[in-house]
């Protein structure tokens, strides 16, 4: 062959040693390698032989079998403690092992009839069978239905042996999911509007065919004593949708599950963050926003924003706002953030005065779709509770497949101009007289009842 020295066919020749390389943009390069290809005889017969002895290397078995090779070594990144108890096992014969042995015996043949052939035309080279394809297929199916069945390996079942149901989040048995997102009120209302919806839904809670999730702008560090000061427990809850969507956590009673330093009653997902960890910056993210902060107070002449500490995570850097005016609105600080090629999702809280700074795809909504790609959550088993306005993601947990209970009153305050993001009204982008979406007046404990049971959340 004659090919470029650019690209995929440098990798080519190096295994092959078939040919030579030139430079695409010089004509008198090009002409001079074919014209030594087709003078040189000794040359075309090497070139020819290396190509038909290492061709295989480049097949569709062989490229199955190095993909397959690959997908096996990924299962080890599972989360054992998501595994379920009741997984079947499955038997040798019908291991992914064997189906990678079945392809890499098919390459095998097809080298030999390769080797076999090459006195026969040019056209049949590099081709396997139809046998072989069926062959290759099948092995292809074993393998697929294999990783849907479940296997267990050495390291399965020794962590299965450590790892007990009481580890699995309730999620997977309850039929519907009520999840509070109220950011637009003060702590003490937040604690009452808890403690309504649990005792409108004493029936369904106490039976388990409901659930519940808190998803917020605080941190797991903010949530317990939140919870704790007004009487209520961990394990009233699911799942706990924490800084903005960046952390998710179940509650746990295990002091090993825990999260540490603070020993908080919570268990974090970490195949949650793998799944929002892409191009997330990290520490040098973190020491670009502190020398941005710094600019601010300098400019401000003040401590206008300042880390907090207690409220960061790995996937979340969070900053005090103690003086709004002198900080961006959203809408100006993600265009510097895209300016400054930090990839990363800004987001303000309800009042101003947090700021957090989380992957570009990381969100209190994203979260929720993770908990029905997960553990099997339907969206429109999911009825999500907010206030009249809220953090910088509010219009992101309005409509959808999920239902949405919006809670009027003067009890909800309103939102500081940082928000600013769009200068469209909602209504243009939200549809609230849809039947996915109601609106009440309070949360009183029987008119949030009324408005579970219009979705079926409760039992009429």
């Amino acid at each position: 062959m004659v090919a470029t020295q650019n690209g995929g066919p440098v990798d080519i020749h190096r295994v092959l040693d078939n040919g030579i390389l030139v430079d695409p943009h010089n004509q008198n390069d090009i002409a001079e390698a074919l014209y030594r290809l087709v003078s040189d005889k000794q040359l075309w017969a090497k070139c020819r032989q290396n190509g038909l002895d290492n061709i295989h290397r480049f097949s569709w078995p062989e490229h199955c079998k190095n993909y397959l090779s690959r997908v096996g070594t990924l299962k080890s990144r599972h989360p054992q403690w998501q595994k379920s108890d009741d997984a079947t096992e499955v038997s040798e014969t019908d291991s992914p092992g064997d189906s990678l042995r079945d392809i890499h015996d098919i390459s095998l043949n097809l080298k030999i009839s390769l080797d076999s052939e090459k006195s026969g035309s040019m056209s049949k080279y590099g081709r396997s069978s139809t046998s072989d394809r069926r062959n290759l297929e099948d092995a292809v199916q074993k393998f697929s239905e294999a990783v849907s069945a479940g296997t267990k390996d050495e390291s399965g079942e020794k962590a299965g042996a450590t790892t007990g149901s009481t580890k699995w989040p309730s999620l997977r048995r309850r039929k519907h999911i009520v999840v509070i997102a109220v950011d637009s009120v003060q702590d003490a209302d937040l604690v009452q509007i808890i403690k309504n919806i649990f005792q409108a839904s004493s029936k369904e809670k106490s039976s388990g065919a409901l659930g519940f999730v808190l998803s917020t702008s605080r941190a797991a560090s903010e949530i317990h004593p939140l919870l704790t000061s007004g009487g209520i427990e961990i394990t009233d809850f699911d799942a706990f949708i924490c800084s903005s969507g960046s952390d998710l956590c179940y509650p746990s009673s295990n002091s090993e599950d825990m999260l540490s330093p603070a020993e908080l009653p919570f268990m974090i997902d970490l195949d949650y963050h793998s799944q929002i960890q892409y191009r997330w910056g990290g520490e040098g993210l973190r020491k670009t926003l502190i020398r941005w902060a710094a600019e601010k107070n300098s400019e401000s002449g003040q401590e206008a924003v300042v880390e907090d500490d207690e409220c960061s995570s790995t996937y979340c850097i969070s900053f005090k706002v103690k003086n709004t005016e002198a900080v961006p609105p959203v809408k100006d600080l993600r265009k510097t953030m895209r300016i400054q090629a930090l990839r990363c999702h800004v987001l303000y809280s309800h009042d101003g005065s947090k700021l957090n700074f989380i992957p570009v795809l990381a969100s209190r909504s994203q979260a929720l779709r993770y908990l029905y790609i997960r553990w099997g959550v339907e969206l429109s088993n999911m009825t999500v509770v907010v206030g009249e306005s809220g953090d910088t993601d509010y219009e992101g947990l309005l409509g959808g497949v999920q239902k949405t209970i919006i809670l009027k009153g003067s009890f909800n305050s309103a939102p500081n101009q940082l928000h600013a993001a769009r200068s469209y009204s909602l209504e243009d982008v939200v549809s609230f007289d849809k039947p996915g979406i109601a609106s009440v007046d309070g949360y009183a404990p029987d008119i949030l009842k009324s408005a579970l049971q219009q979705f079926g959340a409760l039992e009429g």
